[in-house]
């Protein structure tokens, strides 16, 4: 047991050596290189960022569009498998349940990257200096504005749909997706083996956040501190951190808070 225990000290020193040793390197390489051309990579920054400033309007709506698309393609596909599930077989309703668990997350995906990219490129605008830059700037940003909230509520109402659909094949789940209980009531009507689906792939997501989210704090302390990028994007990354832990500690202790009185 004692050896074990200092292998894992050992182990966790050696992976800190590391990670300090490669944020070393990387970080002496990319101020050498910020150095030789970084007016350079500024220079091509800044011409993207204008361009993206000066498209935003046209790009908004070709992702309205293909958002559009996108979520009445898979309706269409999601409808054709639910309304088989209720009467289907054994053998047949477990291919049709993978099938619509697989074109529900396709579908909730390209649904998600629609409302993110959405507000990147929205956020393009967002400047007192481009704004104040022309009255062609103004007005095609408000323009934007109206193709943005266009765009959030067609992705809003199809999850809605999404909803609805499901419930198609699966009648036992009447849970209102308008109401703000709808994620507890949504648990509430599904059998142990789709919960425990649920748990797996929430306590994946949860690890998965554990190991990006210190990343990105190191990501946006080092844009910070060559590119002047502002404490914000930092501030806010550690919140998510702080969030997402004490979310989870603090769940734990509620249930077997739960648990212990319940004996």
């Amino acid at each position: 047991m004692k050896t074990r225990k200092s292998n894992s000290y050992m182990k966790t020193g050696m992976y800190l050596l590391i990670g300090a040793l490669a944020g070393g390197v990387l970080g002496a390489g990319a101020y050498m290189i910020l150095s030789s051309w970084g007016q350079g990579f500024e220079g091509t920054a800044a011409q993207l960022y204008s361009g993206l400033q000066a498209s935003i309007l046209p790009v908004l709506a070709v992702l309205l569009v293909l958002s559009v698309l996108a979520g009445e393609i898979t309706c269409r596909k999601m409808k054709e498998i639910t309304v088989q599930l209720p009467e289907a077989e054994d053998e047949e309703s477990d291919r049709l349940e993978y099938e619509e668990e697989k074109w529900g997350a396709l579908s909730l995906n390209l649904n998600i990257i629609s409302q993110v990219l959405c507000i990147i490129i929205l956020s393009a605008g967002y400047s007192s200096n481009y704004l104040d830059s022309s009255e062609a700037a103004r007005n095609g940003f408000l323009y934007a504005c109206a193709v943005f909230v266009i765009c959030m509520v067609y992705d809003s109402f199809w999850q809605i749909r999404y909803v609805k659909l499901i419930q198609l094949g699966h009648p036992e789940k009447t849970a209102d997706p308008s109401s703000r209980n709808f994620q507890k009531k949504w648990l509430e009507s599904c059998d142990e083996a789709e919960r425990e689906v649920i748990y797996q792939s929430a306590y994946k997501a949860y690890a998965m956040m554990g190991k990006l989210v210190p990343v990105l704090l190191v990501v946006t302390m080092l844009a910070n501190l060559f590119f002047n990028t502002g404490m914000l994007a930092v501030v806010m990354v550690a919140v998510i951190w702080l969030a997402v832990t004490m979310t989870y500690t603090c769940s734990c202790v509620t249930l077997k808070e739960e648990k212990a009185l319940m004996k």
